[in-house]
């Protein structure tokens, strides 16, 4: 694997800046110009929804970068990107990436690689968003979150950020789906195990038979 940090150009130049938790590293509204390399911490894509709702789309650790795509494709998508722990970022100018690809394959490589694990992650994402109702999505996440045991850690704040909804749209589940589920002090619980395991075990035939279209 890439270790992107031990294959820094020696000469290269560029800018360490340090986030505290919850803090703007990319801002939508601005020109940057710039590679992002977080070199330790996490930090998450929003998208701003047409009400200023943030909708959680994709997550960084260190070490990763993001800023790519709209350096090499000269377009600017309105995308947030905030630390979500304290972070470490280097800030890499446009003229000296293209130096950094030209003079490292391997580099070059990493990048491509890193582009396309983004996009088929993205591509899988709307799929998922496209081919499910929002109340599949809450329930698929919460079957999904069962059968990796962690469900009584889940936050409303993590599973609205799972299925691109808004906290007002997954109460209105929570409510509406409490038979199936119910949510309290405990956190969330399935009430019909059964029912839910038909219902989401068909949803994810269909999106493997989709995938394999």
């Amino acid at each position: 694997m890439y270790d992107l940090l031990s294959h820094l150009p020696k000469n290269l130049s560029f800018i360490t800046r340090n986030f505290k938790k919850s803090e703007t590293i990319l801002d939508p509204y601005q020109t940057s110009g710039c590679l992002y390399i977080l070199v330790s911490g996490k930090a998450a894509v929003y998208n701003l929804g047409i009400d200023g709702e943030e909708l959680n789309i994709y997550e960084y650790c260190g070490t990763d970068c993001f800023g790519e795509i709209e350096l090499l494709c000269g377009r600017r998508y309105p995308l947030m990107v905030r630390a979500t722990t304290d972070c470490t970022v280097y800030l890499v100018a446009k003229r000296d990436l293209l130096q950094w690809l030209k003079e490292d394959p391997g580099f070059s490589f990493f990048l491509l690689k890193r582009m396309s694990e983004k996009l088929l992650d993205n591509s899988d994402r709307m799929t998922r968003l496209s081919l499910l109702t929002m109340r599949e999505r809450y329930l698929l996440s919460i079957y999904n979150h069962h059968n990796a045991c962690d469900l009584d850690s889940l936050s409303k704040a993590r599973i609205a950020e799972e299925i691109c909804a808004p906290i007002r749209s997954l109460n209105r589940l929570v409510a509406e789906n409490r038979e199936l589920v119910s949510y309290g002090a405990s956190g969330f619980q399935i009430v019909d195990e059964e029912q839910i395991h038909d219902v989401c075990e068909g949803l994810q035939d269909m999106l493997l038979l989709h995938t394999r279209a």
